[in-house]
């Protein structure tokens, strides 16, 4: 039995309300990653990574969006990651970025050694799109930020509460030191196209409590799959 149990945080989300035809396929996509799968929309998601870090500075998105505009591409798929790629920037500029992200000066952590947390015998790949430390009234902070961009996958907000409430444990456990604590409204799940900021819930242990029931299935399709 093979007990190298591995998903990425999106698609922990996307497996918790997926159907069982499409759970299997997230399996087996975990299980054999395709080395040749294109990732989508790294432009506009590097964009929206350049303007977090630069507290809520828009430039980096303007400037995106102008690049794409003067490309002419040829290929269906370049043509579609065009258009979703402009419309998901500008649905990021009508976000309202906490603020404490926007007015608090911070440091970004870059490349941390470890990207992933274990829960219930299931290794989590965390690897959050921004980390950032600061520091208020004489203390240091820890946040962080997970970007998702589906026109087709939308995440509902327990969906984005998984994620927040992962970030919030990645934090927690592998990059904070013993001085510097981990602010639950900067852990942030941004669906792009769900227009949502999701901070870490209220009932924390309970949605830990929930994580740990969709790692033991993991586990279950996993040695079916």
């Amino acid at each position: 039995m093979n007990r190298n149990y591995l998903i990425s945080i999106n698609q922990l989300a996307d497996f918790s309300k997926a159907t069982d035809a499409k759970k299997r396929r997230i399996i087996r996509q975990q299980k054999e990653p395709n080395k040749f799968m294109v990732a989508y929309y790294q432009l506009a998601k590097a964009r929206m990574k350049k303007t977090i870090e630069n507290h809520g500075d828009l430039e980096p998105i303007l400037n995106g969006m102008a690049d794409l505009l003067s490309r002419k591409p040829e290929k269906v798929r370049q043509i579609s990651d065009k258009v979703v790629s402009l419309e998901a920037m500008k649905r990021f500029i009508n976000l309202k970025l906490p603020d404490l992200l926007c007015n608090v000066p911070h440091e970004v952590i870059k490349k941390p050694k470890f990207k992933s947390i274990f829960l219930n015998g299931v290794e989590i790949i965390i690897s959050p799109d921004v980390i950032i430390r600061l520091e208020l009234d004489g203390k240091k902070y820890l946040g962080a930020v997970k970007i998702h961009i589906s026109k087709n996958n939308v995440f509902d907000n327990l969906q984005s509460r998984y994620i927040s409430t992962l970030l919030f444990k990645y934090l927690k456990e592998v990059i904070a030191k013993d001085d510097e604590e981990v602010l639950d409204s900067l852990c942030l799940s941004i669906d792009v196209f769900g227009d949502s900021i999701i901070s870490v819930p209220n009932n924390f242990s309970d949605t830990v409590n929930d994580i740990e029931m969709i790692c033991d299935e993991v586990k279950t399709v996993w040695n079916a799959a």
